[in-house]
């Protein structure tokens, strides 16, 4: 007897960060859609952001506590309170995608338009009729380290549902994942290793070396190397050194696209950094849409998100076109790193550096660590990226974002109007410098800076 088949006119497979965004704007515009996916809530909301933010939260307060008493409560405790914090995410977006639109369960591709779910033994087939997102997100890159026992590996999957903070561990990998968990552990006073060959590559070398400074401070243990083998309690580098035997070692050496789908049988292109997509989030079936860390793009919470909103605005407005976006970013290390755009120093590229120390805001706080790099465009006089030191640029990342994507330039700022004091002061001595900057070497582009100081004096 053949199987029935359920149709409906979009099916999203993956419930995360996009794919849920894109399952309750389909509800609001009563369309009829289904949702495949193992959990609500994902990666993001299951094992990333959620849970470790909240740790790290709860490392602030236990580091900044003068109480013995409470901090002793706070790590006993912090693990059931970020896992009962999480809970409260789920059970709200539990809440958002109703019952007979969610089938349980892992998607694969019989043919261009029609998936098998398996959800153990049981099986059901659905088929889409006019458009599919395939927003399935990634997991944890694993590696294996010759002698370490394989309940000693964790990832951040594993590690918030530990039955408590461990009292040491050894963190393999220097990117944001694992900034972070270093910056969480060592704030508990957990014995704290970081071993990668590199640390936040991606950031500016000073910006990386203060960061590296900071962590030093807490207590993290750096080793520029690659664990080689664990042998009689030693875990033995590649810069021939050797660290003592910890009681975990944290796997966080980035993350693969979850695509696991027999896209083959769907007509969609894809290799083992993601599934192809073009401009417009489209694969190579036209039919199907791909957003978020399942796809070749670079793997944030709030760039699926971002795509989610667009594939929305396709399916009620075709003809609409993508545009390319400034893509920030934040690492939450203590304090916190932000960047936005290109910062590589180059011809015709100035990096203005700002010492936000100085900044009344950081004197009033006695901060002596807050520190900045912006890169402008000196044939433009347009800002091409921006990274900040400290915690201020969570939020002030976004003003450098919007600045970047409607291009203004670096001299339209001089009117702007901040709030005093904030950090968000800088704009005038950001302006003042590259001002500066100007008339000290316009005999090198004359009709480019002319240019830019006619913008300046006619508004």
């Amino acid at each position: 007897m053949s199987q029935q088949i359920i149709e409906h006119d979009y099916i999203v497979i993956g419930a995360g960060s996009g794919g849920l965004l894109v399952a309750v704007g389909l509800q609001k515009l009563e369309k009829d859609y289904a949702v495949i996916s193992k959990n609500i809530g994902g990666d993001c909301t299951h094992f990333g952001c959620v849970p470790s933010k909240t740790l790290l939260h709860f490392a602030k307060v236990y580091r900044t506590s003068c109480d013995p008493e409470k901090k002793k409560r706070i790590k006993k405790t912090v693990l059931q309170n970020v896992r009962k914090n999480v809970q409260s995410f789920i059970d709200e977006e539990n809440n958002l995608i109703p019952e007979d639109r969610y089938f349980q369960g892992f998607a694969h591709f019989q043919n261009e338009n029609t998936l098998e779910i398996s959800n153990g033994e049981n099986k059901q087939q659905l088929k889409f009729s006019k458009k599919c997102i395939i927003a399935t997100g990634s997991r944890p890159r694993l590696i294996k380290v010759e002698g370490i026992p394989q309940d000693k590996i964790i990832t951040n999957e594993d590690f918030f549902y530990l039955s408590k903070l461990p009292k040491s561990i050894t963190i393999i990998g220097g990117g944001p994942i694992g900034a972070e968990f270093a910056t969480a552990c060592a704030s508990f006073d957990i014995e704290t290793y970081l071993v990668s060959s590199s640390y936040l590559p991606k950031e500016p070398w000073e910006i990386g070396e203060m960061s590296k400074a900071s962590l030093q401070a807490l207590g993290v243990k750096y080793h520029k190397a690659r664990p080689l083998r664990l042998e009689k309690k030693k875990l033995y580098l590649d810069n021939e050194t050797t660290i003592s035997e910890t009681e975990f070692y944290l796997v966080a050496a980035g993350r693969v696209p979850n695509i696991n789908l027999n896209l083959e049988k769907a007509q969609v292109n894809y290799d083992n950094t993601g599934i192809s997509i073009n401009k417009n989030l489209i694969t190579t079936n036209s039919d199907i849409f791909a957003i978020g860390d399942c796809t070749q793009n670079p793997q944030f919470t709030h760039l699926a998100a971002n795509q989610g909103k667009f594939v929305l605005k396709k399916i009620v407005i075709p003809f609409v076109q993508k545009r390319e976006r400034a893509l920030p970013r934040v690492t939450f290390t203590n304090p916190a790193i932000s960047s936005v755009g290109e910062l590589e120093e180059k011809p015709g590229i100035k990096l203005i550096e700002l010492n936000l120390s100085n900044t009344d805001k950081a004197r009033t706080r006695f901060d002596q660590n807050s520190y900045g790099i912006v890169a402008i465009d000196t044939l433009s006089g347009k800002i091409v990226g921006a990274s900040l030191f400290g915690d201020f640029g969570e939020d002030l990342i976004s003003v450098f974002t919007l600045i970047i994507d409607e291009r203004i330039p670096v001299l339209k700022l001089t009117d702007f109007i901040t709030p005093y004091p904030t950090y968000a002061n800088i704009f005038h001595t950001l302006t003042v410098d590259y001002l500066s900057y100007l008339s000290n070497n316009w005999k090198r582009r004359p009709l480019s800076s002319v240019k830019q100081f006619l913008s300046y004096v006619i508004k």
